[in-house]
């Protein structure tokens, strides 16, 4: 998730003309050097897993904690879910996606430029369900970065759904002719295994209702990112140590 951080591209500016033009009785004015800034983007970082086995160890061990009764179990009718305890990340079986997972977000905390004694892993846990199973909109609290590991997807599986935090700020939503990257306020991602996502904390997000004619569990493992340090700003000094 190697992300350069991005640049505007700002030209300079036009140089005067040696004379003045005379104005054109048909065309009207317009705008030159136009640009366009994206202004307070919301990332999300993605990126496969280069051994997709680790999927499969990982399954492995989360069945056998489903086996054992540790972790909560709940059922929607037919919608079956069980939540493992949340503190995988502290489990040998886990050490491989561990070291994936605290690498990448290293690289997107760097990104941000933000200055930490280290970073940590504070809650990683998963959830094992019926593919078709919704989970409503909600956020991570008490941490600067999510992020979500598909570990099994059946096909049809329900996918990841963000929503954009600024949708409460709305006054007005007219009628677009066409969604688009400037008007969405959703963003939906389909399932993969492998996968991983990783996204500030405060974006809502939620799993949608899937359509999967097979009764294969769908397995995803979440995690929350945390920094230590002390954060030194005037007026709101922290000590995240």
């Amino acid at each position: 998730m190697k992300v350069p951080l991005p640049m505007l591209d700002v030209p300079h500016a036009a140089k005067p003309a040696t004379a003045p033009r005379a104005a054109s009785s048909t065309a009207p004015a317009e705008l030159s050097g136009k640009q366009v800034f994206k202004l307070f983007p919301t990332p999300l970082f993605t990126g496969m897993l280069s051994d997709i086995t680790i999927c499969d160890r990982v399954e492995k061990k989360l069945r056998e904690l489903q086996r054992a009764g540790r972790g909560s179990f709940a059922a929607k009718d037919a919608m079956r879910a069980y939540m493992s305890p949340d503190d995988l990340q502290n489990l040998p079986e886990m050490a491989e996606l561990v070291d994936v997972i605290m690498r990448e977000s290293a690289q997107i905390l760097d990104i941000y430029a933000i200055k930490r004694d280290s970073h940590y892993i504070t809650n990683m846990w998963a959830n094992i369900a019926h593919p078709n199973r919704r989970h409503t909109m909600h956020m991570h609290p008490n941490c600067l970065f999510s992020g979500i590991v598909y570990i099994k997807t059946p096909q049809h599986c329900g996918p990841t759904v963000f929503a954009s935090p600024r949708q409460l700020a709305k006054n007005l939503e007219p009628t677009y002719l066409a969604k688009n990257e400037f008007n969405a306020d959703v963003f939906v991602m389909p399932p993969e295994k492998g996968r991983m996502l990783l996204w500030p904390s405060h974006v809502p997000h939620a799993v949608e209702e899937g359509k999967a004619d097979e009764s294969e569990d769908r397995i995803v493992l979440a995690f929350n990112i945390m920094i230590r340090g002390r954060v030194e700003i005037s007026t709101a000094r922290l000590d995240l140590s």
